[in-house]
């Protein structure tokens, strides 16, 4: 190859890789729409952690749901013990949280702001309560799945380390019933 058709093939080159790659660059800045999974799995942890956490935030010196590690009790109850109807409803729930952070905020629930992630999860709490009044008043109606995630991120919450020592007052020694104590404003409950 003569040096001058080579020098003109390497400066085209270099023309179309300097106005192909802004382009390139840019491009990948755009969101992209999530995937929808087909099952919940391990990688879905950091996801439930973060669900667990704008549902039962730490407060103060009190941790939450996330210091925790909500979201492997999570993932090991959909494993373990929840039934197909529960797994598929905590499957369709991932779904569509990560649906509704795209399409409202162009990213995925993991980095939003914590206001936006209870922006969510209030409407969700919202839906739920609706979809229990209408099984309540006889109407047929599927479960919601925020009723779920809320109830396993409580359950797991209260039956960890933090969630009983740090969340309530340990009491390692059970003593005689005691019907009514009171207590005081800001008292934690006993565990």
């Amino acid at each position: 190859m003569k040096r001058k058709d080579f020098l003109r093939l390497s400066g085209s080159l270099a023309v179309g890789t300097v106005t192909t790659a802004p382009a390139f660059l840019v491009s990948g800045c755009e969101p992209v729409p999530p995937v929808p999974r087909e099952t919940v799995t391990e990688k879905d942890v950091p996801l439930l952690n973060d669900i667990a956490d704008a549902i039962l935030p730490g407060k103060d010196e009190v941790p939450g749901a996330k210091a925790a590690k909500t979201g492997e009790y999570m993932f090991m109850m959909y494993s373990d013990m929840l039934k197909e109807d529960d797994k598929e409803l905590m499957l369709n729930g991932l779904n569509r949280i990560d649906a509704d952070a795209f399409e409202l905020f162009k990213s995925d629930f993991g980095s939003l702001e914590k206001e936006k992630k209870e922006f969510l999860l209030k409407n969700y709490h919202n839906e739920a309560f609706a979809y229990g009044q209408q099984k309540a008043a006889g109407l047929p109606t599927d479960d919601h799945f925020y009723s779920l995630y809320r109830s396993l991120t409580l359950s797991g919450y209260f039956s960890s380390e933090i969630g009983s020592t740090k969340a309530r007052i340990y009491n390692p020694v059970p003593g005689g019933f005691t019907g009514c104590i009171p207590l005081k404003p800001g008292q934690k409950p006993l565990g």
